[in-house]
């Protein structure tokens, strides 16, 4: 079999955590990315999936929106020009106001 070197540059962090995920697999980190390179010629596809676990950030920032909505701190519109006027309104407000 003929093969040839890839160069790819990544974060060294993202490097040590793949190479752990394929030793904990049981593969060494050349043989987890030419398994992925092979799938991808095979299936002229490629598959991606992210983490859906929320962070704390996200979860933070979920808890600050449903209090905003309880207490009635947001707007919302029927149409996409009412948001536009709103916006409008606002800036045009904000620019008249004494600095």
């Amino acid at each position: 079999m003929d093969s040839t070197v890839l160069h790819i540059k990544t974060d060294v962090k993202t490097r040590n955590e793949a190479k752990k995920v394929a030793e904990d697999f049981g593969f060494s980190l050349t043989s987890l990315v030419n398994a992925m390179l092979k799938e991808i010629v095979r299936k002229k596809r490629l598959t991606l999936s992210i983490d859906e676990t929320p962070s704390q950030f996200f979860k933070d920032s979920m808890k600050r929106s449903e209090e905003d909505i309880k207490a009635g701190r947001v707007v919302s519109f029927d149409a996409p020009q009412d948001a536009i006027d709103f916006l409008s309104t606002d800036i045009d407000d904000d620019e008249s106001s004494p600095r």
